[in-house]
Parts: structure tokens; C-alpha cells; sequence
């Protein structure tokens, strides 16, 4: 069936390749995949279980064949298929120099997407109440897990970044700035497919997280959470608290699985974003866009940019 999304880079509407779709939909859509996915799914175990098998050498058999079903671009990879000795270092592979430029490197007012992905914007989170699916409320004091934090970002800019099975999944910073508090906050691992949101947006709060809290000039203090899902093995974070960072720079990983990151900008800020981007937003569809592609730009205040 698929899930229309749209690519940035190609201009086109596309069918997200969702995988083992038809399971999702069993787990999501019926009463008996719900009892299957409360019993075990959402359990440390089951993904623990998997972690420890994407990290033997018998995972490694596996990497061939589905990089020939899905087509992966292994020309971007570092390593060749060969060369990676368990399932996770494919998972976890870096790419080669340039396969992901930085768009607008000099300027020091762009803004770039975090991962590789089907991205959404959200404007005045906490109060929209129709992203994914019509009628599910953003819960921030959830998702922060406390409500002075929540209130801060309450009516902010915030930019869900999805990532399948399928992606490149190191992230990278959106912006520069310096990390002033990070927390990590324990969970379930459901699903972020979409198919999973759809129906339960409380995963996006219930699920495994690290905050991430980034002063950033021009901007303030933005958000920067990580989430872990079914089959991640760990959050890998590259950066310490206290360390300026820098647009583009890699700020760590996920361990096999599906995974999510979301960027919050606060109230207020001036910013401009890709035009194709709010658009297709506006209409619920997400836009597919690579690490480190143009995302948007912070306004200096004396003049007005214009949206690529």
C-alpha cells in the first residue's frame, strides 16, 4: 500500500517503502497485534535480543541480501559490504567523504536536516493538534519529561525527522551552538513508522530519549531529542555537555533499529524554512531529505531572507 511522501531532492511525489508493512499494520491495526505488541514489542527484551544478534558475526551474512532487495547506495558507504563484520557496523556505517555536503557551509545562518529521512514540521507545538493524524495533541510536558521545560517550548517550531531501517543513521547537528544540558530518559521501544504514529502519537513521549538542550546564537536555547524504537540497541551520543558544536558535525548514532530525531526551535525565534517543506507540512505529507541538506535560515533582524 505505501505511504506518499515527498522528495526534496527529486521534486517528486513518492511510495515510502515501509518495512514489513503488512506486520505494522497487523500490530497496529488489529486487537491481536496489540496484545502481541504490548507483551513483547514494546519490551527492552525483544530489542535487546536483536542487539545482540545484529552484533555477531552470523548477522553479517545478512547485509548482502538486503542491500541487493532494498537497493542500498553502498557507493556513499566508507566500507564496502564485505569489509563490515556484524549487522550493526553495516547499520551504524559511515559514509564517504562528501556523500553528504553541507549545504551553505560558509553561511553561519543556515540551517540544515539533522538526518537522513521523511521530515515534518510542526509550528506551535503543544497547541497544533492535527500533525500525523487529526485530533492527537503534542504532550510536551511528556515529552520532556518535565514542566518547566515543557511551558519553555510551549507554542515552538519543532521538526520530526523519521528515520527507517533503511537510512544512513548517524545524526548531525542542525545548527551550531553549545550543549548545555543533555538527560536521558528511559522508555518503551515502539515503532516510529508511520503506519505506528498514525494511530498512537504517544510514542513519540513514551519511547526511549535523550534531550538535548543546545544554546544556539541568534536562536536561544533549542532542543535536540533523540529517540530510540523497536530493535535500537542504544542512543550513541558524540558530544559533551559543555562542548561547542558545530552545523554539520556528526552528534552520534543509533545501534540497529528504526529511530527518530526531533529538533525544537522556540517561540519566537526568526526563522525561514524550506518552502517545499512548510507545504507539504500543511498538508500532512513529509518530506524526504538527507543529513545536512538545506533545511532553512535564521533572520538577522534587520532584514527579511528569502525561502529557497
Amino acid at each position: 500500500m505505501g505511504i506518499k511522501i515527498y522528495n526534496i531532492h527529486t521534486g517528486n511525489m513518492e511510495q515510502e517503502d515501509v518495512c514489513a508493512e503488512a506486520f505494522m499494520r497487523f500490530l497496529y491495526g488489529t486487537a491481536a497485534g496489540k496484545m502481541a505488541l504490548w507483551a513483547l514489542f514494546k519490551r527492552a527484551v525483544f530489542s535487546r535480543i536483536f542487539g545482540l544478534w545484529s552484533r555477531t558475526k552470523f548477522s553479517a551474512k545478512a547485509i548482502g541480501p538486503f542491500v541487493a532487495d532494498k537497493k542500498i547506495n553502498m557507493g556513499e558507504s566508507l566500507l564496502e559490504v564485505s569489509q563490515f563484520k556484524c549487522w550493526n557496523d553495516f547499520f551504524t556505517r559511515e559514509l564517504a567523504e562528501g556523500a553528504r555536503p553541507l549545504a551553505l557551509e560558509e553561511n553561519d545562518r543556515a540551517l540544515s536536516f539533522p538526518s537522513d529521512g521523511r521530515h515534518l514540521l510542526i509550528f506551535n507545538a503543544g497547541l497544533n493538534d492535527a500533525f500525523y493524524a487529526k485530533g492527537q495533541k503534542f504532550c510536551l510536558k511528556e515529552f520532556f519529561g518535565e514542566g518547566e521545560l515543557a511551558e519553555s517550548f510551549n507554542g515552538a517550531t519543532m521538526l520530526v525527522s523519521r528515520l527507517s531501517p533503511l537510512d544512513y543513521h548517524r545524526f548531525h547537528y542542525p545548527f551550531s551552538g553549545k550543549i548545555c544540558a543533555r538527560r536521558f530518559i528511559d522508555g518503551f521501544l515502539s515503532s516510529v513508522s508511520p503506519i505506528a504514529l498514525s494511530r498512537d502519537l504517544s510514542i513519540l513521549w513514551r519511547n526511549k530519549r535523550v534531550v538535548n538542550l543546545i544554546e544556539v546564537e541568534g536562536v536561544g536555547k533549542c532542543a535536540f531529542v533523540e529517540i530510540g524504537a523497536t530493535n535500537v540497541g542504544s542512543i550513541v551520543n558524540f558530544g559533551e555537555v559543555g562542548e561547542s558544536v558545530k552545523r554539520g558535525q556528526q552528534a552520534g548514532l543509533f545501534n540497529f533499529g528504526g529511530s527518530c530525531v526531533v529538533t525544537v526551535f522556540p517561540r519566537g525565534a526568526r526563522l525561514s524554512f524550506d518552502r517545499r517543506l512548510v507545504e507539504m507540512s500543511a498538508r500532512q505529507i513529509e518530506c524526504y531529505a538527507r543529513v545536512n541538506s538545506y533545511l532553512g535560515v535564521v533572520r538577522s533582524p534587520d532584514s527579511e531572507d528569502k525561502l529557497k
